[in-house]
């Protein structure tokens, strides 16, 4: 695994869920779905109706493989760099200690983010979103006004998505309703930690870009933020958008790492700053694909 140029063995796309129960038994929408392929084998995507099924799933997938793997996930890998909360493992290790996620997906989410609102000095967000039933203290079901912070409400990548025609990018803080993502990037962070865990040390994990120093360091398993919505997916055989979704996507991946133009998206995007990329890569994350060279 020592040669940072080798193709990687395993490429896999995760959409994430943040549900509080297991899946029913019919594969359906909202839930976590797992696509994956090698060299030779691009199987269908499959359903799992926990996180913990997926996880067993990734592992397997990942010892199988016996060398360099990519692991594409659909949620944000960190928060804006002025909120002091981080990325990538640092961020992972810290929800690891708060998040209780447990067999049949019964969590906590909403206590955590209350913990993390008071934690950076608030009553009132900037986490927010929520089920009018469950009361919690500092998350309010409305978006709060995020002029009393002292960090903006996105980060610097959902600004470039923005200005590239993508404006159904979600914010990070908001927790619940549709096209939320809040919850999946909680549960989702603390999940990748508990994968490491179980590979680590016979297959060391990388987070892009915060430990990979972007294209310059990719051995090993390699975690890397995607969004699905980059892609088009009118072509796709799959009736369930979300099953689609982690197909195309690895299609996509796999794509580029056969056409050479992988690693060089993996790579530090030229458009930003020298502040924004110093932001980027130390705490917010980027999303692969984001902008095309």
């Amino acid at each position: 695994m020592a040669d940072g140029n080798a193709p990687f063995d395993l490429v896999a796309v995760v959409d994430w869920s943040a549900a509080a129960s297991p899946g029913p038994t019919r594969p359906t929408k909202d839930r976590v779905w797992l696509a994956w392929g090698t060299a030779g084998h691009r199987p269908d995507p499959i359903y799992c109706r926990t996180r913990n099924d997926c996880l067993d799933h990734l592992e397997r997938l990942v010892r199988q493989a016996r060398g360099r793997a990519l692991i594409a996930w659909d949620f944000p890998f960190g928060y804006p760099v002025a909120s002091g909360l981080g990325g990538g493992r640092v961020i992972a290790d810290r929800l690891a200690a708060l998040i209780d996620d447990g067999p049949k997906d019964r969590n906590n989410r909403f206590e955590v983010a209350d913990r993390l609102n008071r934690a950076l000095g608030s009553d009132h967000g900037p986490f927010w979103a929520r089920p009018a039933s469950r009361r919690v203290a500092t998350v309010p079901e409305k978006k709060p006004d995020f002029s009393r912070f002292r960090f903006p409400e996105g980060r610097t990548v959902e600004g470039h998505a923005r200005a590239a025609g993508f404006a159904s990018i979600q914010s990070v803080w908001k927790l619940y309703t549709t096209g939320s993502v809040g919850s999946q990037a909680l549960m989702g962070l603390a999940a990748i930690h508990r994968l490491n865990a179980r590979l680590e040390p016979d297959f060391p994990a990388l987070w892009w870009p915060f430990e990979t120093r972007w294209s310059q360091s990719l051995d090993g398993l390699v975690h890397v933020e995607c969004w699905p919505s980059l892609f088009d997916l009118s072509a796709s055989p799959y009736g369930i958008r979300d099953q689609a979704q982690v197909a195309v996507t690895r299609d996509r991946i796999m794509q580029w790492q056969a056409d050479g133009s992988l690693r060089q998206r993996l790579a530090a995007p030229a458009c930003l700053s020298a502040s924004d990329l110093a932001a980027v890569s130390s705490a917010e994350g980027w999303i692969l694909g984001l902008p095309a060279p």
